[in-house]
């Protein structure tokens, strides 16, 4: 979460709360794991740890809104956080995994049920991203298309290769 808090502040400049979630809503929602509600928390650690300069607004009649901008130590950071991320480790956490392992306290039928809806929500999610792509690819500068593109196929063939194993499994269940 900090990383995409500290990269959003220095690619747009200062923003408030409300701002940086509606970014994270509309822009990085379908490839984070970002939870909405925890932005805040984030942002106070962030400006505690000095990542973060945050000054109150009372814009006329309006309620007081806090403003947040990276500061010199946050671009750091954001720095060494992204170039951290360069290690490209991957190790997939698939929980779903304990269901099987453990499927003799279950029931047959109630993993084939559980399967059945969750290759509904994979083909949603899937059908989701190519929209959110094709929304998204419309207003980025061409200078980040590719890369944009790249970020929605990685999300896109995971999802793609979890429905082709739902789909197996579910055929090889059904046997």
């Amino acid at each position: 979460m900090p990383i995409y808090i500290l990269g959003l502040l220095q690619r747009f400049g200062p923003q408030h709360g409300y701002q940086i979630k509606k970014i994270i809503a509309e822009q990085l929602s379908d490839f984070t794991q970002i939870k909405l509600p925890t932005i805040y928390y984030h942002l106070e650690k962030l400006e505690n740890d000095g990542l973060l300069s945050a000054n109150r607004e009372k814009p006329g009649n309006r309620p007081e809104k806090t403003v947040y901008s990276i500061s010199n130590k946050g671009i750091e950071a954001f720095s060494d956080m992204l170039h951290a991320l360069l290690e490209f480790d991957y190790r997939p956490a698939l929980p779903s995994d304990g269901v099987f392992y453990f499927s003799d306290y279950l029931e047959p039928l109630e993993i084939i049920e559980h399967l059945e809806i969750y290759i509904e929500k994979l083909e949603k999610i899937i059908t989701s991203i190519q929209r959110h792509k094709n929304e998204t690819l419309h207003f980025v500068p061409d200078e980040v298309k590719t890369m944009v593109q790249i970020i929605f196929r990685h999300h896109e063939f995971h999802y793609r290769a979890e429905l082709d194993w739902a789909v197996e499994t579910l055929n090889s269940l059904n046997k």
